[in-house]
């Protein structure tokens, strides 16, 4: 497998948190303070961007992958994100994202990459697998990611997703005349080192 393939796959790696070792590799990496995980939605007056400080995420993290034919297959790749984290810009939208996420029972949202498929020759992106946990409820989506390799390895993509498929429903502000729209995003911009 040439040398940039292996480095987008470890890019992909510290999205989620593991080790390696023979037929499955281990590795480390460190994820930069200035990476951003942004959730971003709109209601039907405004927008909200609620985004996640890199700075509580412990380091360095450790990955497993075992290499297959057809791709990538990881194990406990998961990387825990503090709902608390979050920054949506305000004290009371801080407070209702919290309770949007059912943070009392559910504090953290969980990102685990399951595969990635391998890229194409001379090509950005990879498809991947992932599974995300919010407030308790799981779901499997596949998305493409971009990895670039300069000084460090950046990953960068955005997931679209449902409130309802995560079984979430937005209070309700106004008597119920400012309502939070299903769709949010999960924009992914992330930067690391192998150590």
């Amino acid at each position: 497998m040439p040398h940039i393939t292996k480095t987008i796959f470890f890019g992909l790696l510290f999205l989620v948190g593991l080790s390696f070792s023979d037929p499955e590799r281990e590795t480390k990496v460190r994820v930069a303070s200035e990476s951003e995980v942004v959730i971003s939605g709109t209601t039907n007056v405004n927008k909200f961007r609620c985004t996640y400080s890199f700075e509580q995420l412990e380091m360095p993290i450790r990955l497993i992958y075992d290499e297959k034919s057809e791709h990538i297959v990881f194990k406990n790749a998961e990387l825990k994100l503090v709902n608390d984290c979050f920054d949506c810009g305000g004290k009371a939208i801080n407070k209702d994202f919290k309770e949007l996420l059912k943070t009392e029972r559910h504090p953290k949202v969980h990102l685990k990459l399951l595969y990635v498929n391998p890229p194409a020759a001379h090509q950005g992106s990879v498809d991947v697998g992932l599974q995300i946990e919010i407030a308790g409820v799981k779901r499997t989506v596949e998305a493409q990611l971009y990895c670039e390799q300069t000084k460090n390895i950046q990953v960068k993509g955005t997931l679209e997703l449902k409130l309802s498929d995560f079984e979430l429903e937005a209070p309700k502000k106004m008597m119920g005349m400012i309502k939070v729209d299903d769709e949010i995003k999960v924009n992914l911009a992330l930067r690391m080192t192998e150590i």
